[in-house]
C-alpha cells in the first residue's frame, strides 16, 4: 500500500520514508511503485533540491519482500518490481541522502552506492545477501562497490553476505558518518538541507561530473544483473531457498534481499 511509504516535504527536502514498519520495511511491488513515482516528481519540482531516503521504525529496510519472487511466473522471464525504482534513481540530478538505522539488506544495501551521502547509526548493519538466497546481486551494485571499497571488501561482501557493522562499511568508504542513532535522523536531515541551499546548477553540475566516469556503464551493467537475476530466481535452487525462507519463525526474517 502507498501508506507503507510516507512523503513529506521539509522545505527545500523532499523526505522519503518507508513505513512498512510490521515487516522491518520489506519492500513489496506497491511500495517501489511509490519509490518510484515519488523519486520522479522530486526530479521534476522546481522546489526540490534534494532527497533524504529514510526508514521508520528503527530499520532502513529488510530489502524485498521474498513473496515478490516465489513461483510468479517462475518459467518465463519479467522485469524485477524493483526496475522503475532503479531508473528513477539513476536518472536523479539532484543529491541523495541516506539515513540508516537498524538493517539495510539486499536493495537497502545496494541502493546507498548510489546516495551522495550515507548517514549510518552506530548500530546499523549491511548485508548483500543474495548469494545465499541463489540469486546475484542488482542495481549495478557488481560495479559500483568494487570501485568504492575495492575488489577484495567488495568479494568479501558479497560472496559471504556476512553483516556488516556501520563502522566497517563507514571504513572502508561506503558510508559517511556514523552517529548515534537518536541523532542520526537529525543529521541527515541537516546534510540534505545544506546541499538543498547550495547554488543549484552549480551542485548538479559539479555531481554530474562526479558521476560521469560510470554513467554509461552503469545501464549496462544492471541489464546484465538483470537477466541473471531473473534466471537465476526461476531455477529450482532458488526457488527451494524462497520456500524454506517464508517457513521460516517471523524474529528470524533479517535477510531478505
Amino acid at each position: 500500500m502507498s501508506e507503507d511509504v510516507t512523503v513529506r516535504q521539509d522545505g527545500n527536502v523532499l523526505v522519503i520514508a518507508l513505513s512498512r514498519t510490521e515487516k522491518r520495511n520489506a519492500l513489496t511491488a506497491s511500495m517501489y511503485a511509490k519509490l518510484a513515482e515519488s523519486f520522479q516528481d522530486a526530479e521534476a519540482c522546481n522546489s526540490v533540491h534534494s532527497i533524504l531516503l529514510r526508514g521508520n521504525g528503527g530499520v532502513f529496510t529488510s530489502g524485498n519482500d521474498i513473496g515478490l519472487f516465489l513461483d510468479q511466473d517462475a518459467e518465463e522471464p519479467h522485469e524485477p518490481a524493483a526496475a522503475s525504482f532503479i531508473r528513477a534513481v539513476i536518472s536523479l540530478s539532484k543529491p541523495l541522502v541516506a539515513c540508516v538505522r537498524g538493517h539495510a539488506v539486499g536493495i537497502g544495501a545496494t541502493v546507498l552506492l548510489h546516495c551522495d551521502y550515507v548517514v549510518a547509526s552506530d548500530d546499523a548493519r549491511l548485508r548483500f545477501p543474495f548469494v545465499d538466497l541463489g540469486l546475484c546481486p542488482e542495481f549495478a551494485s557488481t560495479l559500483v562497490l568494487e570501485r568504492i571499497v575495492g575488489r577484495n571488501k567488495a568479494t568479501e561482501w558479497m560472496l559471504l553476505g556476512a553483516s556488516i557493522p556501520a563502522g566497517e562499511a563507514r571504513f572502508a568508504g561506503l558510508v559517511n558518518q556514523v552517529m548515534p542513532a537518536e541523532l542520526a535522523e537529525e543529521e541527515a536531515l541537516s546534510v540534505a538541507q545544506r546541499l538543498a541551499s547550495k547554488p543549484q546548477m552549480a551542485l548538479r553540475a559539479t555531481r554530474a561530473l562526479l558521476r560521469q566516469g560510470w554513467n554509461d556503464s552503469l545501464a549496462a551493467r544492471i541489464d546484465r544483473e538483470s537477466a541473471v537475476f531473473d534466471a537465476l530466481r526461476r531455477t529450482p535452487e532458488a526457488q527451494q531457498i524462497f520456500r524454506r525462507f517464508l517457513d521460516r519463525t517471523p524474529q528470524a526474517i533479517l535477510t531478505h534481499v
